[in-house]
């Protein structure tokens, strides 16, 4: 696919014998030398750098003008300022940092959004700036100096509008030539250069906007994986538990978080999280979460309680993240011996813990896993209350983030809590994996045909 357009530009020729031999007249007397044809195309194809295409385009307009001085200013998309990109025969330095710049509000860019033909720039008249503005406050009276020096410094004569649909996309500037201004056919034909390249430096912002896609999609992709070597490998299927989990972000990477991490003693350590926001910021401040999680967990000199951890968790995020931002967690620890479970729950959607089978008369026994706190990331000294259940061989129990339940249809309507305890109890016979499995396919059922607006976690948990 061509990226930018064949550019080949000629002066018009004359329309009447009388004509060219009017001109004819007025050359013989005093007349600037004739302007070449202009082909940019052959700069567009050899450039390998935007650099490089600016600096053979201002070289090629240079020439064909019979001008030592030619600067090209481009339109900045984030501040609106029109830096210098390139500039021949000036007394500054502008390939790399400390670019002369244009302000937006600047005297002459304000003149040139208003003007539909170039600005003549009179150097004498730039002489007088410092006079004119001398009364002006300070600030302005700096911005106006700074403005004379970069026109002085690139030997600024005419000032040509790059526009692209209504819109100044940049600059370009013609030094004085040692011979008289421009012919009317020259001037025609600088308009055309001027359009043409606002052309190309527009396409040349696309290309650019295409490639730093492209690269951000790659570091997207780098960073999913990363993110999906924090979560577990694999499941647990010893010690009479049958545990496993499954994230599905909505986008690239996503803020919910899962873990199971053995400890010592046949303890096991389940957690839960979901950061408030989506991309790549939650995706860090989940990566903040899991890394304090196991470095407290697997400190062999300390065995930590659920609400011990869950306090420090808190009071770190607090210290280390906006207010703005908070995350819902819960975390428990079991004892595979004893089947002991000690749970903290803050502010997350309460697990579900469905007990072993009742007679089919009656309704499943779910019990919700609520008690603990506040979200994590608010107040630094909130206070978390740990509760213990006892897990008997049979039982489940299924914790989820509200990607789930909050799950939408093409009618707008959310899968509901309802819908995931119906499709716990109707596989809890069955091994964790393949509660899970059947619950991800009831979601899916569910939403299919709509966008997905939120990361999905589970994580299944079986008594043998």
């Amino acid at each position: 696919m061509r990226i930018f357009p064949k550019l080949r530009f000629s002066v018009p020729r004359r329309k009447s014998t009388a004509h060219r031999h009017v001109s004819d007249h007025r050359s013989a007397r005093k007349s600037p030398a004739p302007v070449r044809a202009l082909d940019l195309s052959s700069a567009v194809r050899s450039a390998n750098s935007v650099e490089s295409l600016y600096e053979s385009l201002v070289h090629s307009i240079a020439q064909a003008f019979s001008t030592p001085a030619v600067s090209l200013f481009v339109r900045d998309d984030e501040d609106g300022s029109f830096p210098c990109r390139i500039s021949l025969g000036s007394h500054v330095e502008t390939r790399n940092h400390g670019l002369p710049t244009l302000a937006p509000d600047s005297f002459v860019i304000r003149r040139l959004k208003n003007l539909s033909a170039p600005l003549q720039i009179d150097a004498a008249e730039l002489d007088l700036w410092r006079k004119a503005f001398s009364d002006a406050p300070g600030p302005v009276y700096e911005k106006r100096m700074l403005e004379r020096d970069v026109l002085l410094h690139t030997h600024a004569s005419l000032m040509i509008q790059l526009w692209t649909k209504g819109d100044l996309l940049g600059v370009l500037s013609l030094g004085e030539r040692a011979t008289t201004g421009l012919s009317p056919q020259e001037r025609e034909m600088l308009a055309h250069v001027a359009g043409q390249l606002a052309l190309v430096i527009e396409n040349t912002k696309l290309l650019q906007r295409l490639v730093e896609h492209e690269r951000l999609r790659a570091e997207l992709a780098v960073a999913a994986e990363v993110q999906r070597s924090l979560l577990p490998a694999a499941g647990v299927t010893s010690a009479g538990l049958d545990l496993c989990g499954f994230c599905q972000p909505a986008s690239h990477i996503g803020g919910d978080y899962y873990d199971f991490i053995p400890l010592a003693d046949r303890r096991l350590g389940i957690c839960i999280a979901d950061v408030s926001g989506k991309g790549i910021s939650a995706a860090l401040l989940m990566s903040v979460v899991q890394a304090s999680l196991r470095s407290q967990l697997l400190n062999p000199q300390e065995q930590v309680s659920a609400r011990n951890l869950v306090t420090m968790l808190n009071r770190l995020i607090c210290a280390s993240v906006s207010s703005t931002r908070f995350v819902t967690c819960f975390y428990g620890q079991l004892d595979a011996a004893s089947g002991k479970f000690r749970f903290v729950n803050a502010g997350h959607n309460p697990p579900l813990l469905l007990r072993r089978s009742v007679p089919q008369t009656q309704e499943p026994d779910f019990q919700p896993l609520s008690s603990g706190g506040l979200v994590l990331g608010v107040f630094p000294e909130s206070d978390f209350e740990e509760e213990e259940v006892l897990l008997r061989s049979g039982d489940v129990l299924v914790a989820y983030t509200d990607g789930v339940t909050e799950a939408m249809n093409v009618q707008q309507e959310e899968f509901t809590e309802a819908r995931l305890r119906a499709a716990i109890a109707e596989s809890a016979h069955q091994s964790a994996r393949e509660i899970m499995a059947n619950i991800s396919t009831r979601v899916a059922g569910w939403s299919k045909g709509a966008p997905q607006h939120d990361d999905i976690t589970l994580m299944v948990l079986k008594v043998g």
